[in-house]
């Protein structure tokens, strides 16, 4: 039994670094993409813009959109596909 709990918590670990990873490098590429943006409007949008709310309200909304989200299938589907194993390793 402690042997099936140490194998759940070192999966939990390297599945939450992987999900850690995947967010902040999926975040500085929004970020990377919302400055090439402002950088390529024109003159006249960025007098009367400001660059810190065209950034925040960027970010905030990548943080609503699916993609964020869809990054939780990092713990989902491997959870389910070792539920799944296992399952089928006791009913044999």
């Amino acid at each position: 039994m402690f042997g099936i709990v140490r194998n759940i918590v070192i999966i939990f670990l390297v599945l939450s670094i992987a999900y850690a990873l995947l967010s902040f490098t999926a975040r500085v590429k929004e970020r990377l993409r919302l400055e090439a943006e402002w950088d390529s409007q024109t003159e006249i949008f960025r007098e009367t813009g400001d660059k810190t709310k065209f950034m925040a309200d960027g970010m905030k909304a990548y943080a609503r959109s699916y993609r964020p989200k869809l990054f939780l299938g990092v713990f989902i589907i491997p959870s389910v596909i070792i539920m799944g194993l296992v399952y089928l390793a006791q009913i044999s």
